[in-house]
């Protein structure tokens, strides 16, 4: 065998073998998602840093409530709100035997959450990679999956091509099969490269598509009388499920009186696709690096409604200035999305708003799950007319 030849099965059993890996990672999650209520979730604020920062991936596992003890971090779903993951710092008994009573508080922030939650069960992590978050958002675009079905189908190709005869030599004569006899018959596949052949198609990733719904940013609203509002706006920005939009503006309501308040409001507007926000303010102004003074958040981690409901944020005695940043995250294969943040002093009421941009559907429909094992199909059969015409007398 020529030095090409070595070096063509020797990568090729390399790939096989890491697509064999892939494949038993995939079906351990899968046991372990149906027997063991394992799953993952994917932090996108640092109210649980340093123990797991922003970006984080948790492998957390679903536990009745009265497992649960002191210290604990588990996650614990809410109504109409995004699920929260944060320590346990009180338990106390519920109104069945079945339930508790939390308390819990990120180890980020200075006090507890507003409220205890009154839970049957919680899904408590079991341990966190820092940064994965972004890797998993990244595969997701639906370039790189493209890449790897193209990647995944032309390697199951290539390990399924039925091979040329290796000519015979005297001193591999012993170690020659009877298949290799016959001349018109091509070199079958090693034992190895066949039972890791088999494990190619469980590391297919079939997941639907990461949406990226985008948002159109406003110019800066002009000062208008005693309240004036400027951003950051200007331009289309991505958004994914982990790594957000910030969307950073400045309200001055400096300018109005000493006995009135200052009120900021946030409405979204839009269809097919869903936003979560999370609001903060910060006592100097935000730039690139974030928050150079001091950070408070003033609305927690929630979905947005995009029914033109107004949730006010913050009311506060004038004459104020503030420093806020809206983070934005989205999810939705297509749609439409507009946010409106409204600042109201002595009457006076100026908008700022972001937004108004339609997606065209980029995926999560059906023929798009289809398109890796149909792909790989193709391969495998191609390779299979090549043999079967290979192995036809002449």
């Amino acid at each position: 065998m020529n030095a090409v030849a070595k070096v063509g099965r020797a990568l090729r059993e390399a790939l096989l073998t890491l697509a064999a890996i892939g494949g038993v990672i995939c079906i351990v999650l899968t046991i372990m998602a149906f027997a063991g209520g394992f799953s993952l979730i994917m932090f996108k604020t640092g109210s649980m840093s340093p123990t797991i920062p922003a970006g984080s991936v948790a492998l957390v596992q679903s536990i009745p409530a009265s497992e649960i003890a002191i210290g604990d971090v588990t996650t614990v779903d809410r109504a109409g709100e995004l699920p929260i993951t944060h320590r346990i710092i009180g338990v106390s008994p519920g109104p069945t035997a079945e339930t508790r009573v939390i308390t819990m508080k990120g180890d980020a922030n200075d006090s507890a959450d507003p409220a205890p939650y009154t839970v049957s069960q919680v899904r408590i992590v079991r341990g966190s990679v820092p940064g994965l978050a972004y890797v998993i958002v990244w595969f997701g675009n639906p370039w790189v999956l493209g890449a790897i079905t193209v990647a995944a189908a032309l390697l199951v190709t290539w390990a399924f091509w039925p091979r040329s005869p290796r000519p015979e030599t005297p001193d591999a004569e012993d170690a020659t099969s009877a298949a290799d006899d016959d001349p018109a018959a091509p070199e079958p596949s090693t034992r190895r490269e066949r039972r890791l052949s088999r494990n190619v198609t469980s590391c297919i990733a079939i997941g639907a598509l990461v949406a990226l719904p985008t948002l159109g940013s406003a110019p800066a609203a002009d000062a208008a009388g005693l309240v004036s509002i400027a951003s950051n706006g200007g331009g289309t920005h991505a958004l994914d499920p982990v790594i957000p939009y910030d969307w950073d503006l400045d309200i001055d309501a400096r300018a109005a009186p000493d006995d009135g308040d200052l009120t900021i409001t946030l409405r979204g507007e839009g269809q097919g696709l869903q936003l979560f926000t999370v609001a903060r303010t910060c006592s100097m102004p935000w730039d690139a690096s974030g928050c150079r003074g001091t950070t408070t958040e003033v609305d927690a981690a929630r979905t947005l409604a995009l029914d033109s409901t107004e949730q006010q944020l913050i009311r506060r005695a004038t004459p104020s200035t503030v420093h806020l940043r809206i983070s934005v995250t989205g999810s939705g294969a297509a749609g439409t999305a507009t946010l409106t943040l409204r600042a109201t002093a002595a009457q006076t009421s100026v908008e700022q708003t972001v937004g108004g941009t339609t997606l065209a559907r980029t995926g999560g429909t059906s023929s798009g799950m289809l398109a890796a094992p149909a792909a790989v199909l193709v391969g495998l059969g191609a390779a299979f007319i090549v043999r079967v015409r290979r192995k036809k007398p002449r």
